[in-house]
Order: structure tokens, then C-alpha cells, then sequence
């Protein structure tokens, strides 16, 4: 996540005010559904996002892969603690119908989140995204919020991953082809591997976050200014239909 695919879709020309609130409302949505007819209206609308932004499915699995095993994990965790009727026990591990019910709502959950989050970020550019999060989050500035200073660390965090992530890739790849091999070796020596992975990756990481510091000191960057807007941005009238749904749905869970 964090790495803007470009595409032309409907997805990507909405407005990003309009789908940091739909990822808000769907969200707290999926979160806080307690009947499957709530959960389902959540996904379905979610699953029609997914649609739209007409980017491979095979691209939301393979950059979430990894959290949705952390995730399948959490939930069969669920399985194997939550009491109630029992399914099937084996050498002294019982598995009951409730914490399969659990394991699958925490599951259906998470997952719904995570597309959710890659969603927005890649469908929505990273200038426009924390462009749109300061506008929402700008009546908190009359009560002295750094509004202003939240965007910017946000902007800079969303910059940093899909670099972090690159930088990872060269570093694999170059002890790689220095013979490194993961599936082999002592505990002790794939633990001298990732001491050598994690090292010139925290000290690149630290090289970025100097060079940026110190052009934005150039550039003469000073928090708490007021700034103006090049461009204006009206919600079109599928913005306020992503809305209007998005309320809809979180309306329902009061039902």
C-alpha cells in the first residue's frame, strides 16, 4: 500500500474528500456490523469499489498477501480459543461452531479493511489524498489542531513506503547475489541476515529523511502558514452519490 497505480477508471477521478470518507464510513461500517445482512451490504458496496478502480485483483493480493495471512491467523486463533459447541477435538485442542463464527467475522473484517485502505491509495495520487484529509480536517484548526502539521507527516510517510519498499527489493537482491540464502542455515546464521538486511536499510531510510529535511529547510517550508489553493475542487455529483451511499450503509447498522 501507499504506491498510487495510474489507471482510467471511475475510481480515480472522484474526489478524494468523497473517498476518504467512504473508507472512513465502510470502515466503521464493516467494523461495527452485528448481522451478516449489515456485513454484506458493507461488502457489497466495497466489492463495487474494487470493480472500479479497474485494477487487477491479482494486484490488491499479491501487495496484501502477507497481512491477509496475519490476518487468517488472527482469526483461526479465534478457532481454537472461543468456547461453545464443539466441532472436533484432537489431542486435547477443541474446536468449536462459535469460535469458527468468531474466527470468520474478525477475518471478514479485517480483510474488509485492508482493501479498503489499498483501495485509496491506489486509486488516489498522494498529493491529492492529503490535500483532501487537510480540507476535511480543517474546521479542527479553530480549535488549535496542527492540522497542517498531521497532513504533512502523513505526506511524507505515504512518499517514504513505496521508496522503503524499493530500497528493500535492492538490498534482498544484492545479498542474493552475494549467495544469501534464507532457507538455509543456523537460527544464529539467519540471524546475521537480517541484522545485514535491517542495518543499511535503517541507515538509507535515515540518509532520506536528512536530504528531505534539509531541502525543506532550503526551500524555506515553515508550519502554521496559511496557504492557497492552485486549483479549485467541487465534489461532482458522483462524489456526493459515493457519500450518500456510504450513509446509507452506515445508517443501516442503527436498523
Amino acid at each position: 500500500m501507499g504506491q498510487y497505480i495510474p489507471v482510467e477508471s471511475a475510481a480515480h477521478r472522484w474526489d478524494a474528500r468523497s473517498k476518504i470518507t467512504a473508507v472512513v464510513g465502510l470502515s466503521i461500517s464493516i467494523i461495527a456490523a452485528s448481522h451478516w445482512l449489515q456485513a454484506a451490504a458493507a461488502g457489497l458496496v466495497i466489492l463495487i469499489l474494487l470493480v472500479l478502480s479497474c485494477i487487477s485483483w491479482r494486484y490488491y493480493l499479491s501487495n496484501l498477501h502477507l497481512l491477509l495471512i496475519l490476518a487468517a491467523i488472527t482469526s483461526l486463533l479465534q478457532l481454537l480459543v472461543v468456547p461453545g459447541r464443539v466441532i472436533y477435538t484432537l489431542a486435547g485442542v477443541t474446536l468449536t461452531w462459535e469460535g469458527l463464527l468468531a474466527g470468520s467475522w474478525l477475518l471478514f473484517r479485517i480483510t474488509g479493511v485492508l482493501l479498503l485502505a489499498a483501495w485509496l491509495t491506489f486509486t488516489t495520487k498522494p498529493g491529492e489524498l492529503t490535500a483532501g484529509l487537510e480540507r476535511l480536517l480543517a474546521p479542527l484548526q479553530f480549535i488549535r489542531f496542527p492540522v497542517q502539521e498531521l497532513v504533512m507527516i502523513m505526506t511524507l510517510s505515504l512518499r517514504f513506503l513505496p521508496l522503503l519498499a524499493e530500497e528493500a527489493q535492492q538490498i534482498q537482491r544484492a545479498q542474493l547475489v552475494r549467495g544469501v540464502n534464507w532457507s538455509k542455515g543456523s537460527l544464529k546464521q539467519k540471524g546475521r541476515y537480517v541484522v545485514a538486511f535491517i542495518v543499511p536499510l535503517l541507515r538509507l531510510s535515515l540518509q532520506r529523511a536528512e536530504d528531505l529535511a534539509e531541502a525543506m529547510e532550503n526551500r524555506g517550508y515553515q508550519a502554521g502558514i496559511t496557504r492557497t489553493r492552485l486549483y479549485a475542487q467541487p465534489l461532482s455529483r458522483s462524489d456526493w452519490v459515493l457519500i450518500a451511499v456510504t450513509g446509507i450503509v452506515l445508517m443501516a447498522q442503527l436498523l
